[in-house]
């Protein structure tokens, strides 16, 4: 229930960071610039702070200074009444993507233990990046473009297109893929197929050796918590000598900004289950 405050200035000026259309009447997320979050409805604001009426903790007076972000809410953020957020992340599985789209302008970093990616949305359904390792060979370029058929259906088709560089400079390969997606950023899967070409050139009896081949994904996760997410990832090769590399996760959220994600492979071929022993750590940055 709303009320009015006595000895308040009423004629409060629209938060730029607001995309909220009535102020008064939403309920948002509002998030500190060190990745706290409050979710309530803003009473008033003004050049310098806002008034928010939170759920947790009532009245909060936050100064515009220490404000990031201010969403609104709908109700695909909650699951049984428990606030889950609408996470970029959730584009991005373990070593797969999928056809959800990120918001224009939001850009994010996959740390590894080999390497990183940056992927930046340049507008509402283009998304670029950049994966490489510490080496920098390869270094891969890629390119998403993500359609929303409906709340509940999305697709995208893109491409990866990496060069040996340093390394093998006369090296390259590309793939090109299509995914479809089904949920959204709470609880999704995927089915992705690609076809991938390499050519690898050697410089010690200068021969180039090429192939290309078919491969497939399927993939998914579902946030159980506002803090913990589970991620299912594959990458399957359909050839002759057929194998999948089947990943299990988890997705631990460090705030608004961060998640940390640990998982472990499982390499599917011949009849055979066999480990992975090196374990997929990853850290992931919004900017």
């Amino acid at each position: 229930v709303l009320f009015a405050l006595p000895n308040m200035n009423l004629q409060a000026q629209k938060l730029e960071l607001d995309p909220v259309s009535d102020p008064s009447t939403k309920e948002i997320v509002l998030t500190k610039n060190d990745g706290t979050e409050y979710i309530g409805v803003i009473l008033e604001q003004d050049d310098r702070e806002v008034l928010l009426l939170t759920k947790s903790i009532g009245r909060l007076y936050i100064p515009k200074h220490e404000i990031e972000s201010i969403s609104e809410i709908t109700s695909d953020d909650y699951r049984e009444g428990v606030y889950m957020g609408n996470n970029m992340f959730a584009t991005r599985y373990v070593i797969t993507t999928n056809g959800l789209p990120m918001k224009k302008g939001e850009t994010y970093a996959m740390i590894q233990l080999y390497g990183a990616e940056f992927q930046t949305a340049v507008s509402k359904n283009l998304t670029i990046g950049a994966i490489t390792t510490w080496g920098v060979m390869p270094l891969i370029g890629s390119v998403k473009a993500s359609f929303s058929a409906s709340d509940k259906i999305h697709f995208a088709v893109g491409t990866l297109v990496g060069s040996g560089t340093w390394l093998s400079p006369r090296s390259y390969g590309a793939i090109g893929y299509g995914s479809l997606t089904f949920g959204d950023h709470v609880r999704n899967i995927s089915f992705t197929a690609g076809y991938a070409g390499f050519s690898i050139y050697s410089r010690n009896n200068d021969t180039r050796t090429t192939n290309s081949s078919l491969l497939l994904s399927v993939a998914g996760l579902v946030k159980v918590s506002n803090k913990i997410t589970f991620v299912g990832d594959s990458f399957i090769y359909p050839g002759d000598n057929p194998w999948a590399l089947v990943i299990p996760a988890l997705r631990f959220k460090q705030k608004a900004k961060g998640e940390f994600q640990f998982g472990l492979g499982m390499l599917v071929a011949q009849g055979e289950l066999l480990p992975v022993p090196i374990p997929m750590i990853s850290w992931f940055r919004k900017f």
